[in-house]
C-alpha cells in the first residue's frame, strides 16, 4: 500500500483504522493490508489527518468489540467455558474498567508531593544552617563566659595574696 499523496494517505489510513478496529493488533492490521508498521509509526508521530485521536476512537472500537464478546459468553457461558484468555485481554484493553488494581495516577499530587519534598529538604538546610550558627553563638558566649570566670578567679587570688603587688 502506498501512496503520496494527502488524499491517498488519508485513505491509507481509513483502511488501517478499519482493519485495526476488527483485529486489534497492529502487526495484523498492518499485515492485512499490507502496509509497513513504520508508516503508522510515522503517522502517529506527525499527526497527520488527526491519526492519533482517529487512532484512539479505533482502539476504542476494538475494546468494545472484546466487551461484546465478553458479555455474550457471560450469556452463553458453560461451567467447563474458561474465560481466562478473554479476561486477560480485557485487562489489557481495557484495564480502568477490568483490572482490579486499576487507578489513575493524579499528577497534581505528584506534584504536590515533589513540592512537599524540596520544601522538607529546603528547611532541613535551613535548621542545619541555623543550628551551626547556634553552635557558633553558643560556643562564643561559652568562651565568653569562661574568660569571665577566670578573671573572677584571678581578681580572687591577687586580693588573697597581700605580697603580690597590686
Amino acid at each position: 500500500m502506498s501512496g503520496s499523496s494527502a488524499v491517498e494517505t488519508k485513505a491509507n489510513q481509513d483502511v488501517f483504522l478499519t482493519a485495526y478496529s476488527l483485529v486489534g493488533s497492529l502487526r495484523k492490521a498492518c499485515d492485512g493490508i499490507d502496509l509497513p508498521r513504520a508508516t503508522v509509526r510515522s503517522w502517529i508521530h506527525t499527526d497527520s489527518h488527526g491519526f492519533k485521536a482517529r487512532f484512539k476512537e479505533s482502539q476504542e472500537v476494538f475494546r468494545e468489540f472484546l466487551e461484546d464478546i465478553a458479555l455474550e459468553r457471560v450469556k452463553n457461558q458453560k461451567p467447563n467455558d474458561n474465560p481466562v484468555l478473554l479476561i486477560t485481554l480485557l485487562n489489557a484493553n481495557y484495564p480502568e474498567k477490568y483490572r482490579r488494581d486499576a487507578y489513575h495516577t493524579d499528577n497534581a499530587a505528584k506534584e504536590i508531593m515533589g513540592e512537599w519534598k524540596k520544601w522538607v529538604k529546603d528547611n532541613k538546610k535551613a535548621e542545619n544552617r541555623k543550628t551551626k550558627a547556634d553552635k557558633k553563638s553558643e560556643s562564643e558566649i561559652d568562651r565568653q563566659e569562661a574568660i569571665e570566670e577566670a578573671q573572677k578567679i584571678l581578681s580572687r587570688k591577687s586580693d588573697d595574696n597581700p605580697h603580690r603587688p597590686a
